[in-house]
């Protein structure tokens, strides 16, 4: 059995690779300055605090046990539970995507992610948006991990265009899907919403897959396949050591 800190440097490449992270962007997200560290925990050369621990499984809904190489479950309810009360959380206190946010913007983006799921995903009448039954019915584990994960990254604006791109069948000029983005955002974030410009291609990419992963579906959860697929590139990683 690999030890801990062999086990935590190779899944942490994993998920950074998979959900596409520079180095430089996941040192960003957990508040470093460089990304030095990052580079050395993946290569076995030092060991993140507990609290950087923590944050990287909230922030990936994935179990603590399976990233230390105790368990074989990726997922489980509970590590996804806890990776959305801490998202939840920051909401709340007006932090969203790593930066300070007005109650209007965060109002918004709240409202955003229950127009587009259709009040599957959250339902902004419950008295508790961390454990809504419809989630569960209609979002598997890898799905929810993938919303986790994609709703830290892609701000409002974005989230905005991309669900205009997907679902504005009359008219897909660019530059009317940017103007529909900026008349949402006037009454999120004001006068700064002419300031803002349509995606590029890495952020095009996640605004477009968070909102194909929230949007509602006849299917059921197990029917609805995850975008950032970890099982799937742990099981080929597996499959090319036993080879």
């Amino acid at each position: 059995m690999k030890n801990y800190k062999e086990s935590f440097s190779i899944k942490l490449k994993i998920l950074r690779n998979t959900y596409g992270l520079s180095l430089a962007e996941l040192a960003k997200i957990l508040n470093m300055n460089t990304r030095g560290s990052l580079y050395d925990w993946e290569n076995k050369r030092s060991f993140p605090s507990m609290e950087n621990l923590i944050f990287l499984t909230n922030f990936f809904g994935v179990s603590l046990e399976w990233l230390l190489g105790r368990s074989s479950d990726i997922y489980t309810e509970n590590s996804i539970y806890l990776g959305e009360i801490a998202l939840y959380t920051e909401i709340d206190d007006d932090n969203i995507n790593g930066r300070e946010v007005g109650e209007c913007y965060r109002a918004d983006f709240l409202k955003a992610i229950e127009h587009i799921s259709g009040k599957e995903y959250l339902d902004l009448d419950g008295l508790n948006v961390t454990n809504y039954s419809s989630r569960i019915e209609y979002y598997s584990l890898p799905i929810r991990a993938n919303l986790l994960v994609l709703l830290r990254l892609v701000p409002l604006g974005d989230l905005y265009w991309a669900y205009h791109i997907i679902c504005d069948k009359y008219s897909q000029n660019k530059r009317d899907i940017l103007t529909s983005t900026k008349e949402y955002l006037r009454s999120a974030i004001g006068i700064k919403a002419e300031k803002y410009k349509a995606p590029g291609k890495k952020a095009r990419e996640r605004a477009i897959n968070l909102v194909k992963l929230l949007m509602p579906s006849e299917m059921d959860a197990d029917s609805k396949m995850p975008i950032y697929d970890v099982e799937a590139v742990c099981h080929q990683l597996e499959q090319g050591t036993n080879s």
